[in-house]
């Protein structure tokens, strides 16, 4: 016991664990130094630290084993601890969403009320399902909530529960049940059902409302996002006692969710229709853009006066340009060979079109709207299928980089895996080195329009997940939220394009904008001179099928990696075909 490594001996840099495979601490992270962000083999994972003065060493232990079992979509997993005579630690994977706190920020008078429903609704889920189970999160706060596009996920889980009780360094106690304040107490769900209805609130009303004096009492009468009886409803929930705290979080969400059809005060007005009918709208001006693209391959611009040089003594014989192809005329799918042995990735041709990008069902987050129409004058190439590790292993073995772990999972015809933004960017611009024509990352115009295959529906198939189409936590595939399938085990999208809902999120050429307002109309990356964050879109085999939706995007900070995170590339068409 003596010889166990405390938190306050941590230090960035440290190797902890096994010396052949380490954990290498990157930075701590909330107060103190006993929880850190460590790498191994490329991945980010959450260490938490035994701390000897907060609890007994056996209750750690079984602690972290039993809270490793947990799976759900709302909830980071948890991993089996790691116990030595120098180091005892628990793992958990990285979220690397935006914390609650932050998020909430952008409504300081409180969020609509679907943005609320959206954010808990997961949530809700996950905590009923585990509480049958007499397990809880235990220090549910503001902090312990990350936002991934728009979908409240809960990290830490169980973490805190082997220590005698909770502080204020664990916890935001603005959210703590008036059971911790007691010396010593239990981690039951009802502290859960507690900190969930004060979330609540925090998002109602907006968090700066919240302190740790509220009582129901000073709540007010009424609030504009709810009808009189369901805010009536919520405060009582809302109410210190055990007795009052819900039976059930998934019927506290299912009352707001009938709120947002009953209550006329918080209709949101959906997005007109840029056309009475889009889709024959789209494609009648897709065709009239493909003649003028054609028009323009050919080398002729009828708006355009051009001069032709004559001699004093002759007429000039003007040489003919050879005729370059329009673009029917261009092979429907390529396959160029590189340098090296081997070919670039299979793409396939897609055409000029004029389509309606973001959410125009109104089901969606904020970063989906405002719906618009946007212009793609001249047709691209996109990859068939998601980068593999076969062609991802190539360029590293090539460029002498270090491979990226497959997570046991087997590398093939699998996507590539753990590779960041900056890896996917290397990766198109060996292709274009290697081929001499230009490769890169699809733009967000590209992506959206890739997937819709001209439907305007969640998913290309109709607006319910079905099985066959996608791989994610709850598709009906045998991979399902356990690990990546072999591209192309799906059914493809009527464009010949596969994966394009789950397997792998991908990366995605733009800077990542809370909304489409300033958006580009035409096709062309979305960039900023302040771009902390870039676009991943499409779910995974680890998300939930809401994830997967044609309009859904969330961001990413662009060094992380992850294991259901990987890229396509897109080939520019060009005049000298």
């Amino acid at each position: 016991m003596n010889n166990i490594i405390e938190p306050a001996q941590l230090k960035i840099g440290l190797r902890v664990g096994i010396e052949l495979d380490p954990y290498v601490l990157n930075h701590p992270i909330g107060n103190g130094q006993a929880t850190w962000i460590a790498d191994q083999g490329g991945r980010p994972f959450v260490l938490r630290f035994f701390q000897p003065n907060r609890g007994q060493l056996e209750h750690f232990l079984l602690n972290a084993r039993k809270y490793a079992g947990i799976k759900h979509p709302s909830i980071t997993p948890n991993y089996p601890p790691f116990n030595s005579p120098l180091w005892v630690y628990s793992i958990s994977s990285v979220c690397g969403g935006e914390k609650l706190f932050s998020y909430l920020g952008k409504y300081p008078d409180g969020a609509p009320l679907n943005v609320v429903v959206s954010l808990f609704d997961s949530i809700a889920k996950g905590l009923d399902k585990v509480h049958e189970n007499n397990l809880c999160h235990g220090h549910l706060d503001l902090s312990s909530v990350q936002v991934v596009n728009g979908l409240g996920i809960m990290i830490g889980f169980g973490s805190y529960n082997w220590m005698t009780n909770i502080s204020e360094t664990e916890m935001d106690f603005r959210f703590a049940p008036p059971e911790y304040l007691k010396p010593k107490h239990d981690f039951t769900p009802a502290a859960d059902k507690y900190a969930f209805m004060r979330l609540i609130l925090s998002a109602l009303l907006g968090e700066s409302k919240i302190d740790s004096e509220l009582k129901v009492n000073n709540l007010p009468d009424e609030i504009d996002q709810l009808s009189h009886d369901t805010w009536k409803k919520i405060k009582k929930w809302s109410r210190p006692a055990q007795r009052h705290r819900p039976k059930s979080l998934v019927e506290v969400v299912r009352i707001l969710r009938a709120d947002m059809y009953t209550n006329t005060k918080t209709k949101a007005v959906k997005p007109k229709s840029l056309a009475t009918n889009p889709k024959r709208k789209a494609i009648a001006t897709t065709a009239v853009v493909t003649v003028i693209a054609g028009v323009s391959l050919s080398g002729w611009n009828p708006f355009q006066e051009t001069e032709i040089p004559v001699k004093k003594t002759e007429p000039a014989k003007v040489a003919e340009a050879p005729e370059q192809p329009n673009f029917e005329e261009l092979p429907a799918i390529l396959e160029e060979p590189l340098k090296v042995e081997g070919k670039a990735p299979q793409v396939i041709k897609l055409s000029p079109a004029i389509f309606t990008m973001g959410d125009s069902q109104g089901i969606g987050d904020d970063n989906e709207k405002p719906v618009h129409q946007v212009d793609i004058p001249t047709g691209f190439y996109l990859s068939r299928y998601e980068v593999t590790f076969d062609q991802f292993d190539k360029f590293a073995n090539e460029t002498n980089r270090e491979l990226p772990p497959d997570n046991g999972w087997g590398r093939g015809n699998r996507p590539v895996i753990n590779v960041s933004w900056y890896d996917a960017k290397a990766y198109a611009a060996w292709l274009t080195e290697q081929t001499g024509q230009e490769y890169r990352l699809p733009t967000e115009v590209e992506w959206e329009y890739s997937v819709r295959a001209n439907s305007e529906t969640s998913y290309w198939y109709g607006n319910e997940m079905q099985t066959g189409y996608s791989v994610c936590d709850d598709c009906g595939s045998q991979w399902d939220g356990r690990s990546t399938a072999p591209v192309g085990s799906q059914i493809s999208n009527p464009f010949g394009l596969f994966d394009m809902h789950g397997n792998v999120a991908e990366w995605i050429e733009d800077c990542y904008h809370d909304s489409y307002a300033g958006a580009p109309s035409n096709n062309r990356a979305w960039l900023s001179s302040d771009c902390p964050s870039k676009v991943i879109r499409g779910g995974s085999w680890y998300d939930i099928p809401r994830v997967g939706r044609s309009s859904t995007r969330y961001r990413a900070d662009p060094n992380l990696k992850a294991s259901n995170w990987g890229f396509r590339v897109v080939r520019i068409i060009r005049n000298d075909i």
